[in-house]
């Protein structure tokens, strides 16, 4: 019954070892003429994974409600589980280091903003 409008991507990178990796911050505004609610979904893309993966991961969400004519700034943290496949060669989860592409939008085939992500590090948890 509205309409929504996604702008500003920004990926934060964390800078505790404990917390989240990298938060994708944007902002989302109704430009329609009745408040509504949108579940905002974030997807995680390996560029060259060793392993096959899936083209899109979802890795987060979160429902905003929004009066017409208002906007809020969302954010989401990805931790290193967020990027990370079940190796059964290696007993463990790996997070391989390269890039990553951080897809947000309304759904799997409604993606309004994209970046890139660059993880340092190969980690392995077990």
């Amino acid at each position: 019954y509205t309409t929504f409008e996604y702008s500003n991507l920004k990926l934060v990178p964390g800078q505790d070892t404990n917390g989240p990796v990298v938060t994708a911050e944007f902002d989302i505004a109704n430009t329609g003429q009745r408040a509504g609610a949108e579940v905002v979904e974030l997807y995680v893309h390996q560029e060259k994974p060793a392993l096959p993966r899936p083209p899109k991961e979802l890795k987060g969400f979160k429902k905003v409600l929004l009066k017409p004519g208002e906007k809020k700034t969302v954010s989401i943290p990805l931790d290193q589980r967020a990027f990370a496949y079940y190796d059964p060669a290696k007993t463990g989860w790996v997070a391989e280091a390269g890039d990553f592409k951080i897809l947000v939008g309304s759904s799997s085939h409604d993606i309004h903003l994209q970046d890139t992500f660059h993880l340092a590090q190969t980690t392995v948890e077990k």
